[in-house]
């Protein structure tokens, strides 16, 4: 319950570039606007950008008190955002496209719907269970309004970025195969499920605080009672 260190924003950062995915968006990008004109797409990635940093923001800022209102306990919610995340990250080491992220009859009624920017596009597809679980779940480990506002620049930034690379994206497909994508989609899988086992240990000991007892200490009260 602190200010957010360097090392901490750099972590947060990283997680949230890997979740995002910013190759895999652009392929689905140019897979769901085949039809549109080169100046719908551009609109439609900027309207997709705007989209992102309003969910990033509103998760920011009041999704702890969401929780709250719900009876979510962090512990449990950490429990299962680490359970997403893992789902996630191994479909990408297999190069899979994640179901919980988008489906494929999604994906074909986006294609029949006059505007994809806000759903599927940014929601849930650029900013999915995942990533809203690591807004919240960092929003809540830093609630102070400094963390806060790191937060939301951070996720200004990458809501542009993300604008920035889908604006190019016919571009910057031409550039990067499907082979390259492949190869960056699995070494993300590989952090995400990284991230993931972090989530469901700390989510583990806070539903079962026993878990989080040194074993030395706990042994030794056991002999001694014994």
């Amino acid at each position: 319950m602190t200010d957010m260190t360097s090392i901490q924003i750099i972590k947060f950062f990283v997680a949230m570039v890997v979740m995002m995915n910013p190759l895999g968006a652009i392929s689905i990008f140019i897979n769901l606007t085949p039809k549109l004109s080169l100046a719908e797409q551009r609109r439609t990635a900027l309207m997709a950008g705007t989209a992102v940093a309003a969910i990033m923001l509103v998760t920011t800022w009041i999704g702890k008190d969401l929780l709250m209102l719900l009876g979510i306990t962090l512990p449990s919610f950490r429990f299962a955002g680490g359970v997403i995340l893992l789902l996630m990250g191994l479909a990408m080491l297999q190069s899979h496209a994640s179901p919980i992220a988008h489906t494929i009859e999604e994906d074909d009624d986006a294609k029949q719907k006059d505007s994809i920017a806000i759903v599927p596009l940014a929601l849930p597809l650029i900013i999915g269970p995942g990533a809203i679980s690591t807004l919240i779940i960092t929003t809540t480990d830093h609630p102070d309004l400094f963390s806060k506002l790191y937060i939301s620049i951070i996720s200004c930034l990458l809501a542009a970025g993300m604008a920035i690379l889908l604006f190019f994206a016919n571009t910057m497909g031409k550039w990067v195969g499907p082979s390259v994508i492949k190869v960056v989609t699995r070494i993300m899988g590989m952090l995400l499920t990284s991230i993931a086992a972090g989530m469901l240990a700390s989510g583990l000991k806070g539903l079962f605080p026993i878990l989080g007892v040194p074993l030395k200490p706990l042994l030794d009260a056991l002999a001694v009672v014994h």
